[in-house]
Order: structure tokens, then C-alpha cells, then sequence
């Protein structure tokens, strides 16, 4: 099973990425595949906008899934996988969570069989120089361990503004790629079947 982490800050457009790939991954190679989603609320509203577009999403509710990786991520990640038996697991934490913490919970987990793991970090480009130093930690947590960076909302700033974001990237430690896009209309999206490969 390849184990997708999708991290960014509350309103980047993760979602929209997952809805995004979710389309690629399925009509590209046919994989079976869940959503876990993880909201601060009582209701899970991604999740919703997901189940019209007849995905499978499972909710973690009450929290962030650092705070809930006992009783929330792993038993469901075990769930999912004897019950659904998925060829991909996509996990959106809330904009705060520690991937590698993520990660480290269910690669070190029995019962759960991955084969490959990714983490896609999701930067708002229209909100990000307001932004990042306010949330430089959990922004550079995610960057730690990303495989890939999409820069979100590109068609919000100009040509400076994006190259100026991707120094501030490069200057926190990340040497990945990095790819500009607009999730919401696949603009520049391709790139992302790259980690399915």
C-alpha cells in the first residue's frame, strides 16, 4: 500500500490537490483509493465535498491527529486496510500537525503494511510572505520531510513573488522539487503522478 501524506496550512487548497490527484491516480492507473482526513471540527466539511465526488473518506474528528494517533490514525489506517484493502492511503492532517510524527506512528505500527511513502506539502502563494513567519515551525516540520512541494494559487502573484517564495523554501533546508500550480483548475498538476511512479 503507498502511503500519501498531503501537509499544509488551513486553506492552502489541500483538498483540492487530494480531489485533483485522486482524479489522476484513478483514471491513470485504477489504484483503489481512501481518504483520511483529519478536521479541528465536529464536521467534517472536506470530507463531504470529497463523498460527492464518490470518494471514500474517512474522518478523524476531536483534534489534530498528532494529538489522536492512537486512537484515531492507526486504527483507522488498520480499518481501512483489512476492510477496504486500498492500493493508496491519502492522510490530510490539520494545517498544524507534525508529519514526521505521522510517519513515524505507522511505519513503527504493526498491522500496517506500506510499501512506499510519500509527503506533499501544499504553500498557499497568495497568503504565504504574510504568513510564514507566524508559522516558520510547522511549516519547516513539513518541509522536512516533503518529497514535493506545490506552490498553491500561483495564478494570485506574479513571477517575483513566486520566485521569492521558492529562496524562502530553500532557505528553510528544502532542496526538493518544487512546482507551481492552480489545484483548482489543474494548472500545472501533472507533476504530481510522479510520486505514483
Amino acid at each position: 500500500m503507498h502511503f500519501v501524506l498531503v501537509s499544509g496550512l488551513l486553506g492552502v487548497g489541500k483538498t483540492t490537490v487530494i480531489l485533483n490527484m485522486m482524479e489522476s491516480v484513478y483514471e491513470s492507473k485504477g489504484h483503489r483509493i481512501v481518504v483520511i482526513e483529519n478536521d479541528f471540527g465536529n464536521k467534517g466539511i472536506d470530507g463531504e465535498v470529497m463523498r460527492k465526488y464518490g470518494l471514500e473518506v474517512q474522518d478523524l474528528k476531536g483534534g489534530c491527529i498528532c494529538c489522536t494517533l492512537k486512537t484515531g490514525l492507526i486504527d483507522t489506517v488498520r480499518v481501512v486496510q483489512a476492510n477496504m484493502d486500498p492500493d493508496v492511503i491519502i492522510v490530510e492532517p490539520s494545517g498544524i500537525a507534525d508529519p514526521q510524527i505521522v510517519v513515524n506512528a505507522v511505519q513503527d505500527c504493526t498491522g500496517i503494511s506500506i510499501d512506499k511513502l510519500s509527503s506533499i506539502v501544499v504553500i498557499d502563494a497568495e497568503r504565504f510572505s504574510k504568513i510564514w513567519k507566524m508559522f516558520e515551525r510547522p511549516l519547516r516540520n513539513q518541509l522536512g520531510i516533503a518529497d514535493l512541494v506545490l506552490i498553491n494559487k500561483k495564478d494570485t502573484v506574479d513571477d517575483a513573488e513566486l520566485d521569492s517564495i521558492k529562496e524562502r523554501i530553500a532557505s528553510m533546508g528544502y532542496s526538493g522539487p518544487v512546482n507551481a500550480v492552480q489545484a483548482d483548475k489543474g494548472v500545472n498538476m501533472e507533476h504530481i503522478m510522479e510520486i505514483f511512479e
